[in-house]
């Protein structure tokens, strides 16, 4: 019994920092640079996210440095909808400080794939797009996505948004409320 306390006590005398593990940070919401910091993070994997967004001619290219999500490593999101491109990469690395990568997006794939998805873009509504126009989905996007939410953009404008076009699986299964500098205030549909 004796021995148990000192060993006890012993263990709670260690550094618990050592269990820690350090990882740049950063967060840009519309350049594919950004200011490093460091972070600490209770897990051993860090992660960058690089994301295209193009808005009807308006594109954001955004970066976000930081403690791993494991749930995203190695995901690679397209969507294209009528008047809307957003792509995704998300890179993870195992070890103090390894995410010193730069901006990297996937690469896009022009080949269509056989499917066909309805094509609709509408704004200022939260209420179905509806259009007789139908887009040949390319090479990932495998899936028919119909999308409906109040989006708030990185300058803090709140636009609904209703739309239905192309996406790949990962981009499907990707939390939309979480598009680096984007903030999702009310999702009403999300279907793929």
């Amino acid at each position: 019994m004796k021995n148990l306390v000192i060993l006890l006590c012993m263990i709670s005398t260690i550094d618990i920092s050592v269990f820690s593990y350090k990882c740049n940070f950063c967060w840009s919401p519309n350049s594919t640079t950004c200011e490093q910091s460091e972070t600490e993070c209770l897990g051993d994997q860090c992660m960058t996210v690089s994301q295209y967004y193009n808005l009807s001619g308006k594109i954001y290219n955004s970066m976000y440095k930081g403690c791993a999500n494991k749930t995203l490593c190695g995901t690679k999101g397209f969507t294209t909808v009528e008047n809307v491109k957003f792509q995704f990469k998300v890179n993870c690395c195992i070890g103090d400080s390894c995410n010193n990568e730069g901006y990297e997006l996937p690469k896009d794939d022009p080949t269509p794939n056989g499917v066909k998805c309805p094509s609709a873009y509408c704004i200022n509504t939260l209420e179905e797009c509806k259009g007789d126009k139908e887009m040949n989905c390319t090479g990932s996007m495998d899936r028919c996505l119909d999308y409906r939410a109040t989006v708030r953009s990185p300058y803090g404008t709140d636009t609904n948004y209703s739309a239905k076009g192309c996406a790949n699986s990962d981009c499907c299964n990707y939390n939309f409320d979480s598009k680096i500098g984007f903030e999702e205030i009310h999702r009403v549909l999300l279907k793929c």
